[in-house]
């Protein structure tokens, strides 16, 4: 009889137990199309925030000088016009930059020279601020890489610090950069902080999704592309905990990962 039941019993649990993966399986997918499809929501609607103002704004400047062709306002309004048409049209090129698969072009390089390069490119800026910025370098720090899109990473990381202290200058304003690895030899990880003024839980909840800005002139994108390029090198961009002061992003990848898409 034993001889009769086990079979019977073990195709019934693995029927059982197919089953239940399944549903987990399709619960899980359902959930993640419902994640999807509110972050494609939340996405349209700050598109159509960020589009629509200033599309609003220059067409009542636009209706006001033809009502009054002659007016003497009319060379204003029709500046104010373009800055408004300006932004609209950076917006759409940045969006367009953030929807489309850019392609990387991986090869060895080291952490250390990117970082150098990033802030060469904004250093009269640094200068002019009078802000310190200290490179701490514990390990080699080579990975494979697209340079010129990390350095945009860490360029973008350094202009946001930069207006963060424009807008709320500190006693003596410093950015510290480290990089290191872990201690298996398999990943390389980046620290960014200022002393600047700090987020608030919201901004810092916020932080990456697109088009979430506190500048004026801001697209509210440039951390979101600088999340996406990172992801796309197999890493991970965060940012840390609330600290005493100022800000830290934690940057962290694969030493070698063979990523889709890569090119020689």
């Amino acid at each position: 009889m034993a001889a009769l039941l086990g079979p019977r019993l073990r195709k019934q649990w693995i029927d059982q137990e197919l089953e239940r993966h399944v549903e987990r399986g399709t619960h899980e997918l359902q959930s993640t199309e419902h994640q999807n499809a509110r972050s494609i929501e939340t996405l349209s609607a700050s598109i159509a925030h960020e589009i629509r103002n200033p599309v609003t704004a220059a067409k009542s400047l636009v209706q006001q000088m033809g009502e009054d062709p002659v007016s003497s306002d009319n060379m204003e309004y029709a500046r104010v016009a373009l800055e408004e048409l300006d932004r609209v049209e950076r917006s759409i090129s940045h969006l367009l930059k953030y929807a489309r698969d850019e392609d990387f072009r991986f090869e060895a390089v080291d952490l250390p020279d990117i970082i150098d390069s990033a802030v060469a490119a904004v250093r009269d800026h640094i200068d002019s601020q009078d802000i310190e910025v200290d490179v701490e370098i514990s390990a080699p720090c080579s990975m494979r890489g697209d340079a010129e899109k990390l350095r945009r990473v860490l360029v973008n990381l350094l202009r946001n610090a930069m207006d963060a202290f424009g807008e709320n200058p500190a006693e003596t304003p410093c950015i510290v950069i480290m990089a290191g690895e872990n201690l298996a030899g398999t990943e390389v990880w980046l620290r960014f902080r200022d002393n600047g003024p700090g987020l608030s839980s919201e901004l810092r909840d916020r932080i990456f999704d697109p088009f979430y800005t506190t500048k004026e002139d801001g697209t509210g994108l440039g951390l979101a592309l600088s999340k996406k390029i990172v992801e796309s090198h197999g890493g991970s961009m965060e940012v840390q905990a609330e600290t005493a002061s100022g800000t830290e992003f934690l940057l962290t990848f694969p030493k070698a990962l063979k990523v889709r898409g890569e090119q020689a």
